[in-house]
């Protein structure tokens, strides 16, 4: 199975494309296939059968899914909200969808899911993330996509996420504000500017 998923990667140009989907997956199969990676970067999420392998994240990835989330916790504290940090642990329903998010939190008080799961979607292609996290019911997801942000917030009457201008799960927040901070490459610099933005709010 190793041989086979290791050709198809070379065969599709993995380095380059930054995924490879891959269809007529089982749960244990993914499982098995997610240990056979877990200590080389590679990432692997599954859902319905399809599965997808993710290359190594890259500096600008992880530069803009850290700003997102320190400019989150800088608000938080800025309105003494209580957060929980749950990172990029990951989520599963057994048989039908499973991986890692970029970031997550969870507001007020632990849940069995995140309230808010942040993606960073630097390339093209692989599974639909609203798919993906609809699974889960999670309450409200942040894309950021093409250096902007994209807010999502799950309807639990379609079973499905609608875009929305303004963050639900944190009304108030400055998105404008959160996303020119968050383009900054230090992080240092996005959370002294984000909190000089917060306070002129209060």
């Amino acid at each position: 199975m190793t041989e086979v998923i290791s050709q198809k990667l070379i065969e599709q140009g993995f380095a380059e494309q930054g995924s490879l989907v891959l269809p007529g997956y089982s749960w244990e199969q993914y499982l098995s296939i997610e240990q056979l990676f877990s200590d080389s970067g590679v990432r692997v999420r599954f859902l319905n059968g399809y599965l997808e392998i993710m290359a190594p994240v890259s500096l600008l990835h992880e530069n803009r899914k850290s700003n997102l989330g320190c400019l989150v916790e800088a608000w938080c504290l800025e309105r003494e909200i209580q957060f929980m940090i749950c990172g990029n642990a990951t989520l599963r329903q057994p048989d039908k969808a499973g991986g890692e998010p970029d970031e997550s939190y969870c507001f007020h008080e632990k849940k069995e899911w995140p309230d808010l799961v942040i993606e960073v979607a630097l390339t093209t292609g692989g599974l639909s993330k609203r798919a993906f996290y609809e699974s889960f019911k999670i309450p409200e997801l942040w894309i950021w996509r093409n250096d902007d942000l994209e807010i999502y917030q799950f309807d639990f009457n379609l079973g499905e996420y609608i875009k929305i201008t303004a963050s639900v799960i944190l009304p108030g927040i400055d998105i404008d504000a959160l996303v020119e901070c968050s383009r900054m490459d230090f992080a240092s610099q996005a959370i002294i500017e984000f909190r000089k933005r917060i306070k002129k709010d209060l």
